[in-house]
């Protein structure tokens, strides 16, 4: 077309003379800012040029996205209107053009346009660089091909020399940082390993802003860093499935080709690669890096050494040394990546014997007292393998499962032959750490605390799994070595940090400590078992759960047989002394208890037991940090003795399709025997304390004391998502509890009793418990008649119940529920009358029609006796029956209030009837009165908005009475 090449020559000519004036100013006018400035937006917008306007691409591209989002049916239809159909063709057109720009030859005028653009980037004025930078980004972007012969340019100017310019290198910088420059310089691996190098090197330019943009331009490049990767064979059975669906063979010829080059890049790669991590570790062993670029050449290296490649024992020894480094950052990253080096070569060199599946010999409870039997010394729960899942069998026993054979005599270590891949990486590690002053530097450094402060250090899982792997892998020699610095820190009882790192050692040794042989293991029993004597008496509140999480590191997920001295120490040696009198010194040991239990559970629970804790005595402890442990071990005891262990899957498959989703109904299952006895004997004591207190503000009583480790007893149960045993045992404490509600001596009672009836008020239940547990509240709202407190603390916890369980209570229990709440609007205290009526209210709203006809019909007829007249300031002529006839018209009134105030939004057939009884109560005396006009100021407040259509269903008469009520007083009237 004659005009298209007209347009083409003008837009040639446009370039021509872009070039030009831009070559004139890189050699005359570098300081004409503002000329250079607009011939950069010249070149940019000449470049960028693709035939539509970026920004209207833009735009075109956001309407179809939203029209693909907003009219999508499902995957595979649109119902899309003709304006977004013809923005979709728009947007296809405008991405066609764009693509063939992107993806075509740069002719040799863009070439000189992008080199005096890069020129520019390197200007000494920051304004011509900003705009400069700006549009080769864009350029770039548009015309990858440009970017090549520049980025070698750039990475030029971050080099030292006599030269070197901070202008130029921030221009560099800026470009480097770009997003089309950066990706190339990730993925390719012949400017990357430049780049790494460059700014690692930069250390020769002073200028903060420069060093501010090296630092910057590392940080954002480091974290998208990985190692190269080797090309993985494509599964045969996927080569089907798409030659399968693609209906065409794959040709050989082609494939054999692509995996040729791909795999000549992945050999240049991986050679640039060694390259880079040897220079980046001499740039880490020069003694004249500064930190800062020390650290940047540290974060790159830690991106390049993958573990699935063997790397050079300098390297690795290099990371080894940085386990000991003066800065914070160098030894966090240093113990991540040898943890997981470590890992790799256990996993590459474990031996063949380590695992093998068994049969699951008796299909009974037999794991769950094995542990006690092993305690008491029965040599077959000594010998049987070890079981470390400890959810296996709790339900349902498999029919194969891992276990682990029992350790072998002698002192050798688990791995003895090294992959020879990784031998010369383990010699390095080997030779690094296996010195005395090694592990003292170590236990120097990792003692340090937090720069913050001290009570926010807290125990380092990266450090614990550093020590595991080590002595998992170098088994009890590393011990020897590392053991005078581990108990060092061990005996320093002052510093927090030292005791968080022994903390942290102590426990990657236990848990490293796992394919040890069994004098190894008796010699790390050896040392360790008095060392952990001493420092379980010495804690102190800021070091406790250092020791805590050491415990749940080391023996999460093992057998609790591999530890049987640390049991016999916790649960025998340091036994619990509620005699004793110092509370935090038992607090503790209780504490290490309820440890154990939360990592063994069911599989502990008999081996406590069997100690006889002397449990129970604390139920009444002086000290309040006793008995909050002492309740919630007392529970985990408890409920810990629960395990179902079907023999098999398919029994437990059987027995719920018998008995339902719970199997056998075990939701009913309220504890062993000991169980009952302890919760019999806890309520027991309580009662009787309760007979010999004394309300006092002076001090606590035995039945104070007791009754918070009661409550915290059951209250465990919903901070541990336990709730089976306290759900069955609801009945027999919950007279207890709600008299606790308004126990006045102990403010933490009542709030406790409070939060533990609002938890049973919310549970959902079974159809049999939850009509138990109703019937269990009405009888003692029957029973505590005189008690008005405890009516008034439970009606609106029955109300809430009800609620919860709507679907699986009767229709006689919901009607029961009904009939003793509205009786409640009789009583003679006001509070219980004001507590009935709000929990009436909510439930009539899910109650039937016939239900609400009761209740309406009802409280009517308490409204047809009138008040007899009282002259004022004169006395009844029958108080008594006065009395009884004003409670008798109130309850009426509130029993209708409830009717009005449970439709807030609409007006029912009998509502206007309702209503005109209310407002004949107008004049009666208070507190009939009051509540007439609360339940008007509510009603007149709900239908406000909707009362134009609401009136049309009252009459004129209706209407002519409900005016003086509905319609505010006016001052003028």
């Amino acid at each position: 077309m004659p005009e298209y090449t007209e347009l083409m020559a003008m837009r040639e000519d446009i370039g021509r003379v872009t070039a030009k004036a831009l070559a004139f100013m890189t050699k005359s006018s570098e300081d004409d800012v503002e000329n250079i400035k607009a011939l950069v937006l010249l070149a940019q917008c000449y470049m960028c040029n693709f035939g539509v306007d970026r920004a209207m691409y833009s735009s075109y591209r956001r309407a179809w996205s939203f029209g693909l989002d907003s009219f999508t049916l499902d995957s595979k239809k649109t119902a899309m209107p003709r304006y977004f159909a013809t923005r979709r063709l728009m947007f296809v057109q405008a991405s066609r053009m764009l693509h063939n720009a992107r993806f075509g030859c740069a002719s040799t005028l863009e070439n000189e346009i992008a080199d005096r653009l890069a020129h520019f980037c390197l200007s000494q004025y920051s304004e011509v660089r900003n705009y400069a930078v700006s549009a080769l980004d864009d350029v770039t972007t548009l015309l990858p091909a440009l970017k090549y012969p520049l980025i070698p340019r750039f990475l030029a100017e971050l080099s030292a020399s006599e030269s070197s310019d901070p202008e130029r290198m921030t221009g560099a910088l800026r470009v480097l940082d770009t997003q089309s420059i950066r990706r190339t310089c990730l993925r390719d691996w012949r400017f990357f390993p430049q780049l790494v190098l460059a700014l690692c090197r930069a250390q020769h330019e002073d200028k903060p802003q420069v060093k501010k943009l090296v630092r910057s331009t590392a940080v954002s490049q480091v974290v998208h860093v990985a190692a190269p990767h080797p090309i993985e064979e494509l599964d045969p059975a996927i080569r089907d499935l798409v030659e399968q669906l693609s209906g065409q063979p794959c040709d050989a010829a082609s494939v054999s080709h692509l995996k040729e080059k791909c795999q000549e890049r992945y050999l240049f790669a991986s050679a640039e690669n060694s390259q880079l991590i040897d220079a980046l570790v001499d740039i880490l062993r020069d003694a004249g890096t500064t930190w800062r670029f020390a650290a940047i050449a540290g974060y790159y290296l830690d991106q390049l050494s993958s573990v699935k490649t063997p790397l050079a024992p300098r390297v690795v020894a290099t990371l080894a040394d940085n386990l000991t480094s003066d800065l914070v950052l160098f030894r966090e990253s240093a113990a991540i990546y040898l943890t997981q080096l470590l890992s790799r070569i256990k996993h590459r060199s474990r031996p063949d014997t380590e695992l093998y599946a068994v049969q699951k010999p008796k299909p009974d409870r037999e794991y769950a007292d094995l542990c006690e039997r092993a305690v008491g010394g029965n040599q077959d729960a000594l010998d049987a393998p070890f079981l470390d899942s400890p959810s296996v069998g709790w339900l349902a026993w498999p029919q194969t499962t891992r276990v682990f054979p029992q350790p072998l005599p002698g002192m050798s270590a688990a791995y003895e032959d090294i992959d020879p891949e990784y031998k010369g990486a383990y010699d390095a590690v080997r030779a690094a750490i296996f010195s005395a002053e090694k592990w003292e530097r170590i236990a120097r450094l990792f003692s340090l605390e937090s720069a913050r402060s001290p009570e926010e250090d807290s125990f380092g899982v990266p450090r614990a799994a550093l020590h595991e792997q080590l002595f998992s892998l170098f088994g009890v020699s590393l011990l020897e070595q590392a053991w005078p610095s581990i108990e060092k820190l061990a005996m320093d009882f002052e510093r927090i940090g030292a005791q968080r790192a022994a903390a942290e050692m102590i426990a990657g040794l236990v848990r490293g400590s796992k394919h040890w042989g069994k004098d190894a293991l008796a010699r790390m029993w050896e040392l360790l078992i008095p060392l952990f004597s001493l420092v379980f008496t010495r804690l102190r509140p800021d070091t406790l759960r250092f020791w805590q999480v050491c415990l749940q590191y080391s023996i999460a997920r093992r057998d609790p047989r591999r530890y049987l001295p640390l049991i016999e120490l916790v649960i025998y040696t340091n036994s619990f002394d509620p005699q004793a009198e110092a509370p935090f010194a038992e607090a503790s040991k209780l504490d290490l208890m309820r440890v154990l239990l939360s990592c063994w559970d069911w599989r502990i629970a008999s081996t406590i037991i069997a100690s006889r804790p002397r449990l129970m005595d604390a139920l009444a402890h002086p000290y309040k940090q006793v008995r909050d442990i002492a309740g919630i071990v007392m529970y985990m005891l408890s409920s810990s003795e629960f395990s179902v262990s079907y023999p098999c899957v398919e029994v437990t498959i059987d027995d719920f399709a018998r008995y339902g989703s719970t199997g056998r109904d075990f939701s009913h299952w309220g504890g062993t025997q000991r169980t009952h006895n302890l919760i019999r004997d806890m309520t027991a004591s309580i009662d009787a304390w309760k007979e010999e207190h004394i309300p006092s503000s002076e001090g606590t009583s035995n039945y104070i004391r007791g009754s918070k480790t009661l409550l915290t007893f059951f209250l465990a149960s919903f901070g541990y998502c336990s709730r089976r045993l306290a759900i069955e045992h609801i009945p027999t404490i919950l007279p207890i509890f709600s008299v606790l509600q308004e126990q006045h001596d102990d403010e933490d009672v009542a709030r406790l009793a409070n939060v533990i009836m609002q938890f049973f008020s919310q549970v959902l239940y079974t159809a049999e418990i939850s009509e138990g547990v109703a019937n269990k509240i009405l009888a003692l709202l029957d029973e505590s008649s005189a008690m008005w407190h405890v009516i008034h603390k439970t009606l609106p916890l029955l109300c809430t119940l009800t609620f919860s369980n709507r679907f699986t209570l009767s229709r006689e229990v919901r009607m029961r529920i009904v009939d003793t709440t509205a009786a409640f609007l009789e009583h003679e205290q006001i509070e219980v009358r004001q507590s009935a009526s709000s929990s009436l209210t909510s439930l009539i709203k899910c109650a039937s029609n016939k239900v609400m006809a009761d209740i309406n019909s009802k409280f009517s007829a308490k409204l047809k006796t009138r008040l007899p007249r009282v002259r004022y300031g004169k006395p009844p002529k029958n108080p008594a029956a006065y009395s009884k006839l004003v409670l008798t018209r109130h309850a009426g009134v509130l029993g209708l209030s409830c009717l009005v105030l449970a439709f807030p939004y609409t007006i029912p057939e009998w509502m206007p009837e309702v209503l005109v009884l209310l407002a004949n109560c107008i004049d009666d005396p208070n507190p009939i009165q009051s509540t007439v006009q609360r339940t008007f100021a509510e009603f007149r407040r709900t239908h406000m908005d909707t009362w134009h259509e609401d009136r049309k269903k009252f009459t004129s008469s209706q209407l002519e009475i409900l005016t003086d009520m509905l319609v505010s007083p006016c001052y003028y009237a």
